[in-house]
């Protein structure tokens, strides 16, 4: 992959990354137990709609995926876990130009479409993620993803989930519920990956014994992107699994295909994702 389509890429998953990442309110950093063969399976829905411009053309793709994901708990010791996280199955309609590409993973994809390829080159395709008894991502297998990134980057604005060493499992939330804590409690923290930094804010929106509800608003400028994102978190506190989250982002900018292409972008971007325990 050469400089340019890492910068792509590098851009875009700070957009999704802090979906990984959910900051603490205490001083001290939550515990997780998970025992062997436990399963959460997460479903996601996202909405995208996108106006890609290039000189004096133009081009609007909107798109809708649904997307089921298997977190598998394989190994759990002293040290931490480690989770097999594969994609299930997902369905995927893409609209652009007038014209709409339909993609599901319960039929047979039309080989001669370099898309619905690259969406099927996602499908059961495991990475085994080690987490410490914090929940902090410590190493992770990977596959090359270059040709699902690349052509979904550029025509959907779907992507493999991103794991990076040092931020939280995306199915968890290092948040302890305390009955000291009080709804519109808040606090601010901020992460660097990749030599950029997400400043957030964080506040309880409720909370109770067995939920609560933190909300958050986060920017970021980087170097071709500017992102505003805002969401809600609601979190089992008896487990620190994220129930339910809802992400709501707008960006603009620019970003640079595989050719090397600079296009001027627009997007926003919705998404819903709910998580339950499944064995």
């Amino acid at each position: 992959m050469n400089n340019k389509k890492c910068n792509l890429v590098a851009v875009l998953l700070l957009l999704f990354i802090f979906v990984n990442f959910a900051a603490t309110a205490q001083d001290g950093h939550r515990v997780f137990t998970f025992k062997p063969g436990e399963e959460y399976q997460t479903e996601i829905l996202t909405n995208s709609k996108a106006i890609v411009q290039r000189g004096k053309q133009t081009l609007n793709v909107n798109t809708v995926s649904s997307i089921t994901k298997l977190f598998s708990n394989t190994l759990a010791n002293e040290r931490g876990y480690t989770f097999n996280v594969k994609i299930k199955s997902m369905r995927n309609e893409i609209d652009a130009m007038g014209k709409k590409l339909v993609h599901s993973s319960d039929t047979k994809s039309d080989s001669t479409s370099v898309i619905l390829k690259a969406l099927d080159f996602m499908l059961n395709k495991p990475v085994d993620v080690q987490i410490n008894k914090f929940g902090v991502i410590q190493s992770y297998t990977d596959y090359k993803a270059e040709m699902a990134t690349d052509t979904l980057v550029a025509f959907a604005g779907i992507q493999p989930e991103a794991f990076e060493k040092g931020t939280l499992l995306s199915i968890i939330a290092d948040f302890t519920y305390n009955p000291g804590i009080k709804k519109n409690f808040s606090w601010g923290d901020s992460v660097e990956i990749d030599k950029q930094r997400l400043v957030t804010k964080f506040w309880v929106e409720d909370i109770n014994e067995k939920t609560s509800i933190i909300k958050f608003t986060s920017n970021i400028s980087t170097s071709l992107l500017n992102s505003n994102q805002n969401g809600t978190y609601v979190i089992d506190n008896a487990t620190g699994i994220i129930q339910e989250k809802i992400l709501y982002t707008i960006s603009t900018g620019y970003q640079i295909s595989a050719g090397g292409v600079t296009y001027a972008v627009s997007r926003s971007t919705s998404v819903s994702q709910k998580t339950k325990r499944v064995k």
